[in-house]
């Protein structure tokens, strides 16, 4: 399980010029004025004022963790050796590299860590130069992990399995972790307005989701036997295919490696369609109880299309594949084989990908990257042929042979 929230940024900017085509030279020479201008602005802040204003608005809500800091396609900052309070040292790596960006940049990726009120969140904001006058200029996107719904260290995931069962029993545990996060996104949203003063910002409420995970994110738990309980910062950033960034987008999954969150997942998966009495609830329970507090929580699959409600769960209980079979495997297992998923994830083109799961084609007929053999050749001809570049310098290094080859 997982809460999101997010925000847009709107910032002023410089109007951005087309070029004079023959025809605006034509009824130039006869007297007319063409409108050259494209709908589009152009930010006149640079790399490191960029980065400065965001530390300074996520330091008046006190967020200091930084985590990453790129720019287009370089990772200027890593904090690979999980340091804190370490905002300074992204700022440094913004001023050490400016002259580099000197002539400019195309998208700048801020991220954040902040652990408060329960919740465990990573703050992304992304800006691009230029944007659309109507498009905000500035995204946040927010993911947090409820910490009381994860495994802890030592502990047997049959024994977490129990505990994080019961406390599901509390109908009022997401509501209040969400409106923990709501509170954390309105102290962000407030920083922001006030650092970016002649921008507007607006903060959506958060929402909660329950991910069904991929086969190859399974196996990857499978294959882990449980043993790594934090997430893990990815060498380089894994983002999403075209179509990722929905309105479901959680950074944990672009910038951090997490074998546990596949567990939670498919064990509330399980809770929601078939019966668990030592928990104290039976199938539908848990659905029905968060949409009845005013929390609806909506079930996804790893590419971030929904099935539905929670509290509908046993309506396409069916679609869910044999979810309770597998969520009781012995994933601490010392040989793990991953021949019993067939019946849960047959079909699914990260089956064959092994790759993590990340946006690909999901049965989807190429809507995302096209990353497997059941994506027809035409789909994937109009899918690479203007983000080849984008997709295989991040998620799709063990697949690029299917989805670009001709880069």
């Amino acid at each position: 399980m997982r809460l999101t929230a997010q925000a847009r940024i709107f910032l002023p900017g410089e109007d951005v010029f087309r070029k004079p085509t023959f025809w605006d030279k034509v009824g130039s020479f006869f007297g007319g004025e063409a409108d050259l201008r494209t709908g589009e602005i152009q930010l006149t802040q640079d790399v490191l004022a960029l980065t400065e204003q965001i530390q300074q608005a996520l330091g008046l809500a006190k967020i200091k963790n930084a985590v990453t800091l790129v720019i287009d396609t370089d990772v200027l900052y890593q904090d690979l050796e999980d340091l804190k309070d370490d905002a300074d040292l992204l700022v440094k790596a913004a001023r050490d590299n400016a002259p580099r960006f000197a002539r400019g940049f195309q998208v700048l990726r801020a991220v954040f860590e902040h652990e408060a009120d329960g919740i465990h969140s990573l703050i992304e904001i992304t800006v691009r130069a230029k944007a659309k006058k109507t498009e905000p200029t500035a995204t946040v996107s927010v993911g947090a992990r409820i910490q009381e719904l994860r495994p802890k260290d030592g502990e047997a995931l049959e024994d977490a399995k129990e505990r994080i069962g019961k406390a599901l029993g509390n109908a009022q545990l997401v509501p209040t972790y969400r409106n923990a996060l709501n509170n954390l996104m309105n102290k962000v949203g407030a920083g922001l307005q006030r650092v970016f003063a002649s921008g507007r910002v607006e903060v959506d409420p958060a929402d909660a989701q329950i991910v069904r995970p991929s086969g190859a994110d399974v196996r990857d738990l499978g294959q882990n036997g449980g043993s790594q309980r934090e997430a893990d910062l990815r060498g380089a950033p894994m983002y999403p295919g075209r179509g990722g960034y929905g309105p479901y987008y959680d950074p944990w999954c672009t910038y951090y490696h997490d074998p546990m969150d596949t567990f939670v997942n498919l064990m509330i998966l399980d809770a929601l369609i078939s019966p668990h009495r030592s928990w104290g609830y039976g199938p539908g329970w848990l659905g029905s109880q968060w949409s009845g507090y005013g929390v609806p929580v909506t079930v996804i699959n790893y590419n971030g299309v929904a099935y539905g409600n929670a509290s509908d769960a046993l309506d396409y209980s069916d679609r869910l594949g044999s979810v309770h079979d597998t969520a009781n495997m012995d994933f601490e297992a010392a040989h793990w084989d991953d021949s019993s998923l067939a019946s849960y994830d047959a079909g699914d083109s990260t089956w064959s990908g092994g790759s993590g799961g990340t946006f690909d084609c999901a049965g989807d007929a190429g809507t995302f990257d096209c990353a497997g053999s059941d994506c027809a050749s035409s789909d994937c001809s109009s899918d690479c042929s203007s983000d080849c570049s984008w997709d295989c310098s991040s998620d799709c290094s063990s697949d690029c042979s299917w989805d670009c080859s001709s880069d």
